[in-house]
């Protein structure tokens, strides 16, 4: 018997035949289609799609050798084939001195005649052949033979075919996984989670089971964030979200929505069992402490707890109660679960907050938001130009106006506040580049809220908003920070206030005197203005007590060389004391009550004196 030789290409071609990633694989009915077209075409009882491996040939179709799926390479006939360009035409093989003593034809099948025609791929690499057998000797005709070389070149492009669906198979396969996965955390994200719940509801409401929702918002977690930086903030909720994960069975279903909020649907659980689950994943944060560069961090969890039944009718509905209940589990202490009841005071106040949250939502994508202002009167000598501080208003559907103090605590709550700081900043840019005379305003006050002044992806929208506005602009521009929001964020607050009076931008400490216990903090903070709390302005002159603090207030500002403005004047007598205090601006209904932006340039617009 004559062993075939090993192509020159041997390592490419049994590279290219493994990448289809066929061998071994389920009998399809391409193949097979293919298999008895051949065995048609030739007349033969005996057809194969051969693919010659390292050391033997495998059979991805079979027509006529039942219950035989490979043999030994070195006797097979393919493996000659594969070393041809054309159809390999043995007619018989007992005659033939390379395979007289074959045991293929000595012995089972019996092999008297074999036509072999390659199977080359794109690449070169010929990868097997379709063969047809007979177990008598044969010949085929110009045309049969013609006809099985355009049948091997149909199986070669089947075999590239297949391997593009399965290779879109599991790219389609990778692409729902991302698309369903958190990719820091790889936990369920919130769009797969949602659809989950949706599937348990509907659940819950034809067989009356029990499941249970968990709502999870890490405490201290802006913390770890702001001190350690944002990829330590992530190591901490992988960290966590593995904790989760241990406290709970594989067929729940656990979640990161987003930031630091996590959830888990308990299937089958009853409230008692829930809460038992949810008591532990709280036992656990209280004892796990996160480290980093020698520090150790104690962080905690607050879980709203929400029965999974037949009471709800919506995903919607019971997230927001969820959500609700996970605040008042947080506003009770944190590190708590906190059980959704029918009667829930607590829950009921938050659901009044997460109507105006969607309002909000609704009013900054149809634009129902207005800019008005207030006039800030100089009590000295005046420079050229107006001063105001810009204010917000909502509009409703009924074209009322709704001041800021209904809605901006929701937005704080439910992490609005930046995206409406980005409308305040976008619109009051536009109008002051609008303005037919730049000189008729001195400057225009923004006010920023404190999620802004700690999110960092917030400031860099801002400084690349200043500088698309240009010099001329920034120089009318003053960005108002609270005291409370530039303590409780020193650090991020400090260098943004940096980065944009770079640009020209002046920025005022508004409320001061309303929460500091030092002013030290005042040397970190090159401000322009301090704001002094109106609560201190209002009664300047009955009470000897807001008069020494506003006293202070002018005298820490002349320390360290920045200019105030008192709020809340609403009596000529308060405005001549802040006067011989030695206030420089002043602000208040007396002066001017807020009104349309655009009405600033009306001649009418003046002081109501």
């Amino acid at each position: 018997m004559l062993t075939a030789k090993k192509p020159d290409n041997e390592q490419s071609r049994l590279a290219s035949l493994h990448a289809l990633d066929v061998l071994d694989s389920a009998p399809e009915d391409p193949f097979d289609a293919l298999v008895r077209a051949a065995a048609y075409i030739a007349g033969t009882p005996i057809s194969l799609l051969s693919l010659v491996d390292t050391h033997r040939q495998w059979f991805k179709a079979n027509m006529g050798l039942p219950g035989i799926t490979e043999t030994s390479r070195d006797a097979a006939f393919c493996a000659h084939t594969i070393l041809q360009d054309e159809v390999m035409e043995v007619e018989d093989a007992s005659r033939d001195p390379r395979f007289a003593d074959n045991p293929l034809v000595v012995g089972g099948p019996q092999i008297r005649f074999y036509a072999g025609a390659p199977i080359r791929l794109d690449d070169g690499a010929c990868v097997g052949s379709l063969c047809v057998i007979d177990r008598a000797p044969h010949k085929l005709t110009t045309e049969q033979l013609d006809l099985l070389q355009r049948l091997a070149r149909a199986a070669a492009a089947a075999l590239k075919g297949r391997r593009a669906i399965h290779l879109l198979s599991e790219a389609s396969g990778e692409m729902h996984y991302h698309a369903t996965h958190d990719a820091l955390t790889g936990l369920v994200n919130r769009s797969e989670f949602e659809s989950r719940l949706r599937r348990v509801l509907q659940k819950a409401a034809e067989d009356r089971s029990e499941h249970a929702l968990l709502y999870i918002d890490i405490d201290q977690f802006k913390l770890v964030n702001d001190s350690c930086g944002h990829a330590i903030g992530d190591q901490l909720l992988q960290q966590v979200g593995k904790l989760f994960a241990d406290a709970i069975r594989t067929r729940d279903t656990l979640a990161r929505l987003g930031g630091d909020e996590f959830a888990i649907i308990l299937e089958h659980c009853s409230a008692e069992q829930a809460q038992r689950v949810a008591q532990q994943i709280c036992d656990a944060m209280a004892t796990f402490r996160f480290m980093h560069d020698e520090r150790s961090f104690r962080v905690g969890v607050s879980i709203g707890l929400v029965p999974v039944d037949d009471r709800w009718t919506t995903a919607a509905a019971i997230m927001q109660a969820a959500d609700a209940s996970c605040y008042a589990a947080k506003e009770g202490g944190r590190n708590r679960v906190h059980l959704w009841f029918d009667t829930d005071t607590a829950i009921r106040v938050r659901a009044g907050e997460m109507q105006w949250a969607m309002r909000i939502e609704q009013a900054l994508d149809n634009d129902q938001f207005v800019l008005f202002a207030q006039r800030i009167e100089e009590l000295g000598k005046r420079s050229h130009g107006i001063r105001a501080e810009a204010l917000l208003r909502m509009v409703q559907d009924d074209g009322d106006l709704v001041p800021p103090g209904a809605f901006l605590p929701a937005a704080e709550r439910f992490h609005l506040a930046s995206r409406i700081d980005r409308w305040v900043m976008q619109h009051a840019l536009a109008w002051l580049e609008a303005l037919p005379d730049p000189l008729a305003i001195h400057t225009l006050s923004i006010n920023l809220s404190g999620h802004s002044i700690g999110d960092r992806a917030f400031h860099r929208h801002a400084i690349e908003s200043f500088r698309e506005a240009g010099p001329r602009i920034c120089q009318q521009v003053c960005v108002e920070i609270t005291e409370t929001a530039a303590v409780t964020n020193l650090g991020d607050a400090a260098a943004f206030i940096a980065r944009i009076r770079a640009l020209g931008v002046a920025v005022a400490l508004d409320d001061f005197g309303s929460g500091a216990s030092s002013f030290g903090y005042l040397k970190n903070l090159p401000v322009d203005y301090l704001k002094i709390d109106g609560q201190f302005v209002q009664d300047v002159v009955d009470d000897p007590l807001d008069e020494a603090a506003v006293r202070c207030f002018a005298e820490v500002a002349r320390v360290v060389g920045v200019k105030t403005v008192a709020e809340f004047v609403d009596r000529p007598e308060v405005l001549a004391k802040l006067r011989t205090l030695g206030i420089d601006y002043a602000q208040g209904f007396l002066l001017h009550r807020p009104a349309p932006l655009n009405d600033l340039l009306r001649s009418g617009a003046v002081a109501c004196v």
